[in-house]
């Protein structure tokens, strides 16, 4: 087979960028945080973080941390580095069972 044909080096794979990273985590996090009924006091909880700092982070006004993520992903009982996944739909698919996670706080 030609080098030029070789499947491994068909159209070049661009990474992606940091912004684009950033962007799937809020979105992520966001999708989760709607399946699980979670809110931002709940997983400022499960982080020690102020409900202030957890909007900041889903805004994008500062990054969410990789130790942060990691915490998020163990709460929420799935392989971190689903946190920087583009599809969505694979870290829902992800989420253990309903009732079966420690997702679910109880409202007060």
């Amino acid at each position: 087979m030609p080098e030029d044909t070789h499947p491994a080096k068909g159209a070049p794979h661009e990474p992606p960028t940091v912004e684009e990273l950033e962007d799937w985590v809020r979105d992520n996090i966001k999708a989760v945080l709607a399946v699980t009924d979670e809110t931002f006091t709940d997983i400022g909880t499960v982080l020690d973080l102020s409900v202030a700092v957890v909007g900041r982070r889903q805004r994008g006004v500062t990054p969410w941390s990789v130790a942060e993520l990691g915490r998020l992903a163990r709460h929420w009982r799935i392989e971190a580095s689903l946190m920087f996944s583009r599809r969505t739909a694979d870290v829902l698919a992800a989420l253990p069972p309903s009732g079966s996670c420690s997702c679910a706080l109880p409202r007060a």
